[in-house]
């Protein structure tokens, strides 16, 4: 029917369609932000259901059936054992921040360069109804948390156990010319941002376990809650470890600057710990894409969507270079041919061996549950 169209009224419903599509986008961003996090759920169910399929030669939607009663066991057993005290543990910080940080600014005004840079300032009481609203506000975004939450768990468990349902309604609103083309770029694009979402994973998980450890050595007030907010926060590349980092730092300075010294110093050294020594580790298993273009996807993303825009604002970017510039996100592989003077002068080293070993058993872990869908498509 649009091949009898003339030119001009191509053109319009061309510019039609683009504009209802943005105004879709620019209305509805926050859902379609929510729902995207559904897709990465289900890429990460999809991933370890293939990959178990494969081992145990068992139906691919038993294992996804076997993997979400998994979790929802784990999450409830969680729950159960450590979800009363993380509460007990989360509305005390949120009862203590306000007031450490404002112990923190006191001091830091009462500094010789503070009453340079921050001048003190008579700050007047909170009243009955500032307080009443403040609540009635910190209630509707909890809901909204969870509402969000509950999205992504029901469309990620969805989307896992039929993918091909989707993927038919994808075909049939694509021309017959360009579905060939859209088939690669889905590969590309499950296959990057599972790589991805696996070694945001490990990264969340050593973070996580190693926070916990440090904190309870160091006695951070609330250090089961500080750690698992680290871990969390480790989801969001760079930033993430940076705001994560300000919870305990504060916290310890209320009892002495010598503590909180020693908090951001242990901080630090984790997370060095974790972009120097783990990520590339996995870097040739996972994607990587130049530090500024992340800095970059998350200033415009999170000032324009908020905190749920700066979230999602990596895995945005992947599939956004996947579809459109799969060499920038196209990660080396062991063998592939591509090893520079640099990286064999690194491996002729005594000593290298060892990380190299550690190195590729970690690439093999991630490549055996991410990439099994990839490779089974091609």
């Amino acid at each position: 029917m649009s091949s009898t169209l003339p030119q001009p009224y191509r053109v319009v419903l061309l510019a039609f369609g683009v504009a209802a599509i943005a105004a879709l986008v620019v209305l509805a961003a926050k859902a379609l932000l929510v729902l995207f996090g559904g897709c990465l759920l289900a890429l990460v169910l999809r991933a370890l259901a293939s990959g178990l399929a494969r081992r145990t030669n068992t139906s691919y939607g038993l294992c996804v059936a076997a993997l979400v009663f998994t979790i929802m066991v784990g999450a409830v057993a969680m729950l159960v054992l450590v979800g009363p005290r993380l509460l007990d543990q989360i509305v005390e910080l949120v009862n203590r921040l306000p007031a450490a940080v404002q112990d923190v600014l006191t001091r830091f005004r009462h500094a010789p360069i503070g009453r340079i840079i921050a001048p003190t300032t008579p700050r007047g009481g909170a009243d009955a109804q500032a307080v009443a609203v403040s609540a009635f506000v910190a209630l509707g975004t909890t809901l909204e948390v969870l509402g969000g939450f509950a999205v992504i768990f029901f469309v990620g468990v969805y989307g896992a156990a039929r993918p091909s349902d989707y993927a038919r309604v994808l075909f049939a609103v694509t021309p017959k010319h360009l579905r060939r083309r859209v088939i690669r770029a889905l590969h590309r694009v499950e296959n990057n941002l599972t790589r991805w979402i696996l070694g945001r994973l490990v990264s969340m998980l050593f973070v996580g376990v190693t926070c916990a450890l440090a904190f309870t050595l160091l006695h951070v007030p609330l250090a089961l809650s500080l750690a698992v907010l680290a871990g969390l926060l480790t989801f969001v590349e760079y930033i993430g470890a940076i705001v994560s980092a300000i919870p305990p730092v504060v916290l310890s300075f209320t009892r002495s600057p010598t503590d909180a010294l020693s908090v951001l110093i242990v901080y630090s050294v984790l997370h060095l710990i974790e972009g120097y020594v783990l990520t590339p580790l996995l870097a040739r298993a996972t994607v990587r894409f130049p530090p500024a273009l992340t800095l970059a996807g998350q200033l415009v993303l999170g000032t324009l969507l908020g905190p749920l825009g700066l979230t999602f604002s990596t895995p945005l970017l992947i599939l956004v270079l996947s579809a459109v510039a799969p060499t920038l996100l196209r990660p080396r592989r062991v063998g592939d041919g591509r090893q520079t003077a640099k990286d064999a002068g690194h491996a002729a080293r005594p000593g290298h061996s060892r990380w190299a070993a550690l190195g590729q058993t970690l690439r093999r872990a991630v490549d055996a549950v991410g990439l099994h869908s990839a490779r089974r498509n091609r």
